[in-house]
């Protein structure tokens, strides 16, 4: 089976210290065809709440280092893809379009981890189930404003703010129960517009799931969504290709018999 893992970090992200070289070798013993590195540029600063110039960058950091892990190792183990994964970009869209259309990257993941009225979610305190699930309903509405913003290909871990709820002892999810016509929204709007979401299983390496639910995935499939990749959402060595296989198995139940891999911004299905 072909196995490609579509959500890499290394020390470019701010919140990684393993070499492109570490991650690359890391995913290769774990049966890895594929990855694409999707470093974090975001732009909002997850401390100050202000536009983050380090973005700026964070293509150019991307290339030297891949340059220089070619220059050290030119015969690299698997195909590697270089992406990015974008984040907060509605605090300036017109820097954020600009950074996407880079030509050096394969492919762009629009991402959201901080909520204009709450902050970074992994820096929230969760009070109560009302609580979690106002900010879901938020979280989701600043996903549709993102949809509407042409800058990415697929949107990335769709409900990941379960994590950290989980974490704080909140058995809450993002659901077709509790969120379904914004959900809905949400997905038609990706798919009119020929992007795709990937599904994330840091979560379900964390115990609490992958991001989207199946059953999210699954009304994807069934609205007519095809893109849709597999990431392991690592950050370090350890964590190389984790549960990639059984994301793989959550899509093929959903009824993907493909999944997407992207070069230059063109996406290609592979059987799976």
């Amino acid at each position: 089976m072909f196995l490609a893992d579509y959500h890499v970090h290394s020390d470019v992200s701010q919140d990684s210290r393993a070499s492109m070289y570490e991650m690359v070798e890391a995913e290769a013993k774990m049966g890895m065809e594929q990855i694409c590195f999707t470093n974090h540029c975001d732009m909002c600063d997850w401390h100050t709440y202000q536009f983050n110039p380090s973005c700026l960058t964070r293509v150019s950091e991307t290339m030297e280092k891949y340059n220089a892990m070619l220059a050290e190792h030119p015969i690299l183990p698997i195909d590697v893809r270089l992406g990015l994964e974008l984040g907060e970009p509605l605090f300036d869209t017109e820097r954020a379009q600009a950074i996407a259309a880079s030509p050096e990257l394969d492919m762009v993941m629009g991402s959201l981890h901080i909520l204009q009225d709450y902050g970074d979610l992994w820096n929230v305190k969760f009070t109560s189930p009302e609580h979690c699930r106002q900010i879901f309903h938020d979280y989701m509405d600043e996903l549709i404003k993102m949809a509407e913003i042409d800058y990415f290909d697929l949107m990335a871990h769709i409900g990941y703010g379960r994590r950290y709820m989980w974490q704080q002892g909140w058995d809450e999810k993002l659901s077709l129960e509790g969120y379904g016509d914004k959900i809905e929204h949400l997905l038609r709007l990706l798919i009119d517009n020929g992007r795709g979401i990937e599904i994330n299983c840091s979560g379900i390496r964390d115990g609490c799931g992958p991001f989207p639910d199946p059953e999210i995935i699954k009304l994807y499939k069934d609205m007519g969504g095809e893109i849709i990749t597999v990431g392991s959402d690592a950050h370090k060595a350890g964590d190389a290709a984790k549960c990639i296989r059984e994301g793989y198995e959550i899509i093929k139940s959903c009824g993907f018999e493909y999944v997407s891999t992207f070069k230059k911004r063109k996406c290609e299905f592979v059987k799976i």
